[in-house]
């Protein structure tokens, strides 16, 4: 074989091999793609699943204070029911409509800025979520003594207020976590269904420009 020949097969055999490792990259990217889609529609479900409880909370707060209309301190139960019920509502949905955005087939930069908008909203929710739901057991607690035919309220309003400070207390508390330690709160926001999405957000940082 002559060396212009040997040359040949040789840039051919380059190209050939290339064009494989291209085909492998591209097969690994597409596994990846899927298995995040996966991850994220289980995300999606699990949103789901909180409007469900959101709606239930909603409802019956919203009945709640309805029907007793006529007693301060039960309509401040059921409004407070209500309010937090429409909070895990409102989030979910936030939620839910960033997750549908993120098209892995979509240019690299329209991924990034929709897992960075999913991340942003994802830790967003997670502060309303924590700061309410440490106080929204009170209510919830009061409200089960009522049905039961114990009013908290009534005989012992100490015991109202001191679960109430409790709860603003942990509210507070993690108010001050969140603002001291970030970073810390970010990554424990995105755990579960949304652990790998830090990771896909530095990977597609690296592909560009």
């Amino acid at each position: 074989m002559e060396l212009h020949e040997l040359e040949s097969a040789w840039k051919a055999l380059d190209q050939r091999v290339s064009r494989q490792a291209e085909e492998i990259a591209h097969g690994r990217a597409q596994a990846r793609g899927l298995r995040s889609r996966w991850r994220l529609h289980l995300v999606t479900l699990g949103q789901v699943v909180q409007i469900g409880i959101g709606l239930l909370f909603a409802l019956w707060g919203g009945g709640y204070w309805f029907d007793h209309l006529g007693t301060p301190h039960l309509v401040v139960y059921g409004v407070a029911v209500h309010a937090y019920g429409i909070a895990l509502l409102g989030t979910a949905i936030a939620l839910i409509v960033r997750l549908a955005r993120v098209d892995y087939g979509a240019p690299v930069a329209e991924v990034q800025q929709a897992l960075l908008d999913l991340r942003r909203t994802r830790i967003v929710t997670e502060r309303i979520l924590w700061c309410l739901g440490a106080i929204a057991w009170v209510p919830l607690l009061m409200m089960a003594l009522q049905a039961i035919r114990i009013d908290a309220w009534r005989h012992a309003p100490a015991f109202v207020w001191m679960n109430v400070a409790i709860g603003v207390g942990v509210a507070l508390c993690a108010a001050i976590v969140m603002w001291r330690k970030p970073a810390w709160f970010a990554r424990n926001s995105m755990g579960g269904g949304l652990r790998d999405v830090d990771r896909q957000l530095e990977a597609l940082r690296t592909l560009r420009p």
